[in-house]
């Protein structure tokens, strides 16, 4: 695949004019990232943004007493970083790479330039970021109703997420007890609890440090059990 391919299919520049991906390919930075590597900092600041060419990553942010959160898992193709620089200032998070993976970096200057002579960019931005915004709202809900639809909901996000992606092992989610407790803020009692219930219902099998999800269509019907998330951060 060229280059020009690879940039096409980020969301970031679908539809806009093949004059822009030559600007683009011609501008962008290119960067390789093993896994474990940090691409951006939290409290850092922002002038630049990743388009995630191949791989993936977790965003993620420290919170009330140094716990570190995840905030979501993003896979190729893909950017981050687009906040920041949009707003100014320092960063809200941290960006770390869970699989080996490829970046093109646009540096605010040139994505100003872009942006002025193909307006496509930026409601394809616009589309991003909304997208965003109502995936966290649905998580928020989730997380307000019980733990057991706070783990369905970020099970099923992630499935459909790795699906598009493509990945062979789409339904082997990388997600241990202590990121659920992190991420559902709830004790090790609780999650366990719940990742119990899923189990005794054949929906899921935990093993080598990862969810397997055994019947993925099953979390698009499953009626959470009424237990309130515990609140903490």
């Amino acid at each position: 695949m060229t280059l020009q391919d690879q940039l096409r299919e980020n969301p970031l520049l679908g539809g806009v004019t093949e004059e822009t991906l030559r600007e683009v390919g011609r501008v962008a930075v290119p960067y390789h990232f093993d896994e474990g590597d940090v691409l951006l900092f939290q409290d850092r600041d922002g002038e630049l943004m990743h388009l995630l060419i191949s791989g993936a990553v977790r965003v993620s942010r420290l919170g009330s007493g140094q716990l570190e959160r995840t905030v979501s898992e993003l896979y190729a193709p893909n950017l981050v970083g687009e906040s920041a620089l949009l707003l100014g200032g320092e960063r809200s998070a941290t960006v770390t790479a869970t699989l080996p993976s490829r970046t093109l970096a646009l540096h605010r200057p040139h994505l100003e330039m872009i942006a002025r002579r193909d307006p496509t960019l930026l409601w394809n931005l616009a589309r991003i970021l909304a997208g965003r915004v109502r995936e966290l709202n649905d998580e928020l809900i989730a997380c307000g109703h019980s733990t057991d639809a706070a783990l369905t909901h970020v099970m099923r996000s992630l499935y459909s997420q790795r699906l598009r992606a493509g990945l062979p092992d789409a339904a082997a989610l990388p997600l241990t007890h202590s990121d659920l407790m992190v991420r559902l803020s709830a004790s090790r009692e609780t999650v366990s609890r719940v990742l119990k219930r899923f189990q005794q219902q054949g929906i899921i099998r935990v093993g080598d440090g990862r969810l397997h999800l055994l019947r993925p269509a099953a979390l698009e019907h499953y009626e959470p059990q009424e237990e309130p998330v515990e609140q903490g951060d």
